[in-house]
């Protein structure tokens, strides 16, 4: 299948030097090819070394490989910013994979960047040692959920949400791998039991690898049902405000990307964080009565 889509234009390709990396591209989707998994770009701006590798012609089209999550997001976001990697195979010879893809939309990114200074400010008023506990309200913040929508606050409004945090490289068995099939299990059950106007929001401890493409392919793969799952991601410096508001430690490890803590929280549709469980041994069942009652 291949999907075409307006351009925005003849900006003239670039080379930037101070604002993507060697292996960055920031580029305008002109069509898709689904079949293929090939993506037709149009480089608006190019890390330095890039144009020479691309060989670029004046239209200054290219054809990137991309992978299944990232091609969700480029079929819903026309302008991106990502890395390239450069492959080869007997079939097609050289070619370069288009991966750690993320919105570049100019008004999205003010947008999340005005929110998150909010949250920047909430985090440097608090003392050293609070947390946020039962009875407080969450802080603004603004993250790229899986298809690369911006999500805020707002997403609690409304409804009762199950939140915590994980991240997708994760292979400690019963920590994010084991949170995340409890949630599953815990939106089936929500949803058998026709409880009303709830969610569930997962966000990343490690922004550096999950892009939104790969926290669609995390949620495909886990089969959560999206309609009312949502997993957040967004620059370090936010990852890091939201997991020092709620008490999350993490550092890297010689053996895995991360060891972290962990938290489980319902809160409720006026931001307010009702009910918790810190580390990994909450229960469905306890969860399930809470989300019943809509009092946490």
């Amino acid at each position: 299948m291949m999907l075409f889509l307006s351009g925005c234009g003849n900006e003239p390709v670039r080379t930037s030097k101070t604002l993507l990396q060697p292996n960055e591209v920031r580029g305008e989707v002109i069509s898709l090819d689904l079949n293929n998994s090939v993506v037709k770009v149009k480089a608006l701006a190019l890390g330095p070394g890039l144009e020479q590798k691309l060989s670029l012609q004046n239209d200054s089209l290219v054809d990137f490989v991309v992978q299944a999550g990232d091609m969700s997001l480029l079929q819903n976001k026309s302008l991106f910013k990502g890395k390239l990697q450069e492959t080869f195979s007997t079939q097609s010879g050289i070619s370069f994979l288009l991966h750690e893809v993320w919105p570049a939309n100019r008004s999205d990114l003010i947008r999340l960047n005005n929110v998150n200074r909010l949250l920047r400010r909430d985090t440097l008023s608090m003392g050293e040692d609070m947390i946020k506990t039962v009875g407080d309200q969450v802080p603004p913040f603004a993250l790229f959920d899986q298809d690369g929508e911006i999500i805020t606050t707002d997403y609690f409004d409304g409804s009762i949400t199950v939140l915590n945090f994980i991240f997708t490289r994760c292979s400690v068995a019963d920590m994010c791998p084991a949170s995340t099939m409890k949630m599953r299990e815990l939106q089936k059950l929500a949803t058998l039991t026709k409880i009303p106007n709830v969610k569930f929001l997962s966000v990343t401890l490690d922004p550096i690898f999950d892009s939104p493409g790969v926290l669609k392919s995390y949620v495909r793969g886990y089969g959560l049902k999206e309609q009312n799952f949502r997993i957040g991601t967004a620059e370090k410096s936010v990852i890091d405000d939201l997991t020092r508001q709620f008490g999350i430690l993490r550092k890297a490890t010689s053996n895995q990307p991360l060891d972290h803590t962990m938290r489980t929280m319902i809160v409720n549709a006026k931001r307010q964080i009702v009910y918790q469980i810190p580390g990994k041994s909450w229960e469905v069942k306890d969860f399930l009565s809470r989300l019943q009652t809509g009092e946490g």
